[in-house]
């Protein structure tokens, strides 16, 4: 019974989508392709859930997720991916998460908040405070952390 209603619906929802893309003029199909494909895989697993057979396809998805959230700490280190991770102006030898490494004595003074004149002790307090709030073992940003790391330096040097 419950297969039956199944394949029903799953029949109604191929005329729906076939009328659908009939509708659409060709120019305006390429961008519903990704939005299909969403709402396909999504219908799969509902109907996978709903016939009970889900349990299989669901712990391989949480078998691969626990893969990949492995696998990405180790991209920075395959060639291949960092040409996705690195942006075109971050070309600095530190690593895929690097910032440029020129920067004037007024850009630096604008991330630090301090007068390009300041004294020392104040380029420290300004730094200090900044790292407190921006270091990424406090959820900041590896690249923040190092620009406002090479503000610091740029005016104490």
């Amino acid at each position: 019974m419950l297969r039956s209603l199944l394949v029903i619906a799953l029949v109604a929802a191929l005329i729906y989508a076939y009328k659908r893309w009939q509708s659409v003029p060709t120019d305006a199909r390429r961008p519903l392709y990704k939005k299909w494909a969403v709402y396909g895989s999504l219908g799969v697993v509902l109907a996978l859930v709903v016939a009970g057979r889900a349990h299989w396809v669901l712990g391989i998805m949480a078998g691969l997720l626990a893969i990949a959230a492995r696998a990405i700490q180790f991209a920075p280190y395959v060639p291949i991916f960092k040409r996705f991770m690195v942006g075109a102006d971050a070309t600095d030898s530190d690593g895929p998460n690097s910032v440029s490494t020129s920067m004037t004595r007024s850009q630096a003074a604008e991330i630090l908040g301090v007068d390009e004149n300041a004294p020392v002790a104040e380029v420290k307090a300004a730094h200090k405070s900044l790292m407190q709030k921006m270091h990424p073992d406090r959820g900041g940003s590896p690249a923040l952390a190092k620009q406002i790391n090479r503000a610091k330096d740029v005016l104490l040097g």
